[in-house]
């Protein structure tokens, strides 16, 4: 289905965009997976959308094979620019893809967790770091307790423990998080984001084997000040030039 092209006009800021008439049929679905996922068999609910479908992937892992994934799909509400931005140096891992479309049911096409790129990657050749620390990720704090949390041998330049919270955030659906794994000594923790989504987390780093034990719902006091800038990964014009390419018909796809 091609885009209007009011709806493009409307995108750049140069007319009005239509509010009443005309609505899209979307499907609307929000929930939290710890591990993979799979959605090709489910059923979704159905919303009516003015502007168009949206779908959203927000992923962060401890770098040792443990995921906590958020999913959402749903109207298209964000901003119609902006850049997407990460810190390639940040630790732990994470991963956001935002797909906007125009055409009823058209957010259909992020079902499974192989949208998402492997971000346990193992060093080749692996080496280790000799430090052994707690590794999890939840979104109850009960889900990363100590006695529930793996010991994980640390991987080359990850010296140090890390330990703390934060949130995942698309739209009005924001879900905590928790998180325990190995760390470099630079202890940066800005991860994704941008005008749809964030992944905010604050914690800290400690030295020594298994260290990472306390509390991961305290305060955390994280140096992100001194941290590097981070570096937009996708800037405005990637937004836009793909809108343009959907009024064949294809979808827009933003994704670091």
């Amino acid at each position: 289905m091609g885009v209007p092209r009011a709806f493009l006009l409307c995108l750049f800021g140069t007319v009005l965009c239509p509010t009443g008439s005309g609505a899209l049929q979307c499907y609307s679905f929000e929930h939290t997976y710890t591990g993979p996922f799979d959605l090709s068999d489910m059923k979704f609910p159905s919303i009516s959308c003015p502007h168009g479908c949206s779908e959203v992937v927000l992923s962060l892992d401890t770098g040792y094979r443990a995921p906590v994934t958020l999913v959402k799909k749903g109207c298209w509400t964000g901003p119609t620019a902006g850049s997407m931005q990460s810190n390639q140096d940040a630790l732990p891992p994470d991963f956001s893809v935002v797909r906007g479309c125009v055409g009823d049911f058209c957010n259909n096409h992020l079902v499974t967790h192989d949208v998402i790129p492997n971000l346990s990657q193992a060093p080749d050749p692996p080496r280790l770091s000799g430090t052994e620390c707690y590794a999890c990720v939840g979104v109850h704090p009960e889900d990363c307790s100590p006695d529930k949390s793996r010991r994980v041998q640390c991987h080359q330049d990850q010296s140090v423990c890390f330990q703390g919270n934060g949130q995942m955030t698309t739209g009005n659906f924001s879900v905590p998080v928790y998180i325990r794994t190995c760390h470099r000594p630079s202890c940066t923790t800005m991860g994704t984001t941008s005008p749809w989504t964030a992944i905010d987390l604050q914690g800290a780093c400690c030295e020594g084997h298994l260290c990472n034990r306390d509390s991961v719902t305290q305060a955390f006091n994280t140096p992100t000040a001194a941290a590097p800038p981070r570096v937009p990964h996708i800037m405005t014009l990637a937004l836009l030039a793909p809108l343009l390419v959907s009024s064949l018909g294809g979808p827009l796809w933003l994704s670091i």
